[in-house]
């Protein structure tokens, strides 16, 4: 009795995964990941990709994939609207899925349930430059090692991403020498004298990141913002919204002040990065402008 019950149930183990039915959404999510046009991509976006068609394997794996309507695909992207990206990929993946289909005669050419379904807005938190009172009472405030990213991002005016990648090959002397992680660009921006003071300062022979952690480790993006809100949280006077991109804000700012052309300022900035600063910044002191004229007059 107990060989025969064991010899079945051996039998299941070894029996075939049922295959899915020819005209559902998983048949033709399977024959798209057996496709040359998935096979050709790059490994970590097959993964990123399979994770969203498993997901759709799941929620819609057995309905006719010819019968598949926008208002199915919203229902299932809606599900996941609390993270927003991820409610995207799935429209995206659903849109991908069907170009090819189509490409490869399963659907007529151009039938995509997808191709008209807006992505969610995802709300912005708003940045804030640095006043230079924020500037000063940081700098008062901040241990020695947090001094020397702090002032890169003022005077270069880079991203947290290139802070961190700087090393001490990029230190010209005259200029910071920069490639840009989110363009690829290389720069060469002219080293403020505070700045090139500074790294003259603490400049070591060993070489590596310029900017490192209080154990001498180099920071990563997230360690450094996280370093950077430590401090701000700590500091009574300090307004709890700095973060390290405001210090970019700041930067851009203080190209306005001094009187550089737009052309100038965005060679080291970004179009963006230079406009949205200087609205905040023209904001601000439009502000400061009323007020000073509002208590002379009262």
């Amino acid at each position: 009795m107990f060989h025969e019950a064991y010899g079945r149930l051996l039998a299941l183990s070894e029996t075939k995964p049922q295959e899915p039915n020819r005209a559902s959404l998983a048949w033709l999510i399977k024959q798209y990941k057996n496709s040359a046009e998935f096979e050709a991509l790059a490994t970590p976006t097959q993964d990123d990709y399979g994770k969203t068609l498993k997901l759709l394997v799941a929620e819609m794996g057995d309905e006719p994939f010819r019968l598949i309507t926008r208002a199915m695909v919203k229902a299932v992207r809606d599900d996941h609207a609390a993270t927003a990206r991820k409610a995207h990929k799935i429209k995206q993946m659903v849109s991908c899925l069907y170009i090819w289909a189509g490409e490869n005669d399963h659907v007529v050419e151009g039938h995509n349930p997808a191709a008209s379904i807006k992505r969610f807005k995802k709300r912005v938190k708003p940045i804030t430059p640095w006043s230079e009172e924020d500037i000063v009472l940081f700098l008062k405030h901040c241990p020695a090692f947090l001094k020397t990213p702090i002032l890169l991002a003022l005077y270069t005016g880079q991203r947290r991403e290139d802070i961190v990648q700087m090393d001490w090959m990029a230190f010209q002397g005259p200029y910071v020498r920069v490639r840009q992680s989110k363009t690829g660009e290389p720069l060469d921006i002219a080293c403020h004298r505070e700045l090139r003071k500074h790294l003259s300062s603490v400049k070591t022979d060993f070489g590596g990141p310029i900017a490192r952690t209080a154990k001498g480790r180099p920071f990563t993006p997230n360690s450094l913002s996280q370093a950077i809100r430590r401090i701000v949280l700590g500091i009574d006077d300090m307004p709890d919204d700095r973060s390290i991109h405001g210090l970019r804000y700041a930067a851009a700012a203080r190209l306005d002040e001094a009187g550089c052309t737009v052309a100038q300022a965005v060679s080291v900035m970004g179009h963006r990065t230079y406009q949205m600063a200087i609205k905040y910044m023209g904001q601000r002191a439009a502000s400061r402008a009323a007020v000073t004229k509002q208590e002379q007059n009262n």
